[in-house]
């Protein structure tokens, strides 16, 4: 009987196991690259999660002189109590007045299928931005277009925070993306790089409605939640770059964090992408706060052609940056053009919903950066490099 019940347990412990391989494998892309920095050391043993490089120079609720200037008109404020996410030191109605229409124009779609010029950067909403390089690549990053993932998607919508206030003004099916498998005479390469997985960066439900040969760029450690689905997936470490064709990729750090869960925090890396090309610079840097960080960059790669640049949610000025902050960190990269993001969307900060630009064009006005143009787009607007 002993005998028996040993051989039972044998195959269950095989057959266990054997299910627990499949299911790992299963999970892991198809085609899944992994490029570490055998230098890099930001993993913090102790606390079993990965941790920032470089010390933020502001902390949360550190305030500035420009916190001290009133950027609304009268019939935009309003006392406002929220449930969820309230500001400790008294709060306004944050989207008082704002009428998303205002701040969109429809996308030039024969432009987009058709690209003319060499550089073509498209902001469709908060951080998804498509940037065309000639007709040669075509780059989605973080795309978030369609309703977020999960119970925020499900429940989100029923607050004020989670509530999106501007529908992006391309779907999903509409992006020029080429499927090769239908366009093989076509030479595109599709791309998207994700700066890191919050909801409002990662977006599994825009991602599954691209064609499938599309090439992903993730922080490292998110290969281990990327769903088979995506077969060709290249997981990067801080400084390190990769090479398609005429085009390098080069993942960067940034000072904020990650994690999709109150379970989970900085397990995987979090940062900004680099995209260089025939003699081009675009810097897109992900959700961050201010640091010697970006003069660190500009030392390493040199002074960018275009920034996007993120200005929004400073409460948490740790990890995102104030207008200023943002003003600041791009003329430490020497960027030639500043394009911002990351505003109109959702509620993300304390700040009213419209602060963010007029702040940002009053930090541009008051600090003249030198040789640095300022390109505030409307969603769906496109900026162009010849």
């Amino acid at each position: 009987m002993t005998n028996t019940s040993s051989t039972y347990r044998g195959y269950f412990q095989n057959a266990f196991w054997l299910i627990l391989m499949l299911s790992i494998a299963a999970c892991a892309p198809a085609n899944l690259r992994v490029i570490k920095n055998p230098e890099m050391n930001n993993w913090d043993g102790k606390r079993g999660m990965y941790q920032n490089l470089f010390p933020p120079r502001y902390g949360y609720l550190e305030e500035t002189e420009y916190d001290r200037i009133d950027f609304l008109e009268p019939h935009e404020r309003r006392p406002h109590k929220y449930r969820i996410h309230p500001d400790p030191r008294g709060d306004i109605d944050r989207t008082l007045g704002y009428d998303p229409l205002e701040y969109r124009v429809a996308p030039d779609l024969e432009l987009l299928h058709q690209p003319a010029h060499a550089v073509q950067i498209t902001w469709l909403r908060h951080a998804t931005f498509l940037i065309q390089l000639s007709k040669e690549h075509q780059i989605l990053v973080d795309p978030v277009i369609e309703e977020p993932d999960g119970i925020v998607g499900l429940l989100g919508k029923y607050t004020a925070i989670g509530t999106l206030y501007a529908d992006s003004p391309l779907a999903t099916r509409d992006i020029p993306f080429v499927d090769g498998a239908e366009n093989s005479s076509q030479s595109k390469t599709n791309i998207v790089a994700i700066s890191h997985d919050h909801y409002d960066h990662l977006n599994y439900k825009t991602l599954k409605k691209l064609p499938a040969g599309t090439h992903y760029y993730i922080p490292l450690g998110l290969q281990r939640e990327f769903p088979s689905r995506f077969i060709n997936v290249t997981a990067m470490d801080w400084y390190t770059r990769d090479q398609l064709g005429d085009l390098t990729v080069t993942f960067l750090p940034a000072n904020h964090r990650s994690g999709r869960s109150l379970y989970e925090k900085n397990q995987n890396l979090w940062g900004g992408w680099l995209f260089e090309w025939k003699g081009y610079r675009l810097y897109f840097a992900g959700d961050t706060g201010y640091s010697n960080l970006f003069k660190n960059i500009r030392q390493r790669y040199g002074e960018m052609d275009v920034c996007m640049m993120p200005i929004t949610a400073w409460f948490q000025r740790q990890w995102h940056f104030a207008p200023e902050d943002a003003v600041q960190a791009a003329e430490d990269l020497g960027c030639k053009s500043f394009i911002p993001w990351g505003w109109g969307s959702w509620i993300l900060g304390f700040e009213h919903i419209l602060e963010p630009p007029r702040r940002l064009q009053y930090a541009y006005d008051q600090m003249q950066p030198e040789n640095m143009g300022l390109r505030i787009l409307k969603m769906g607007e496109t900026y162009t490099l010849d």
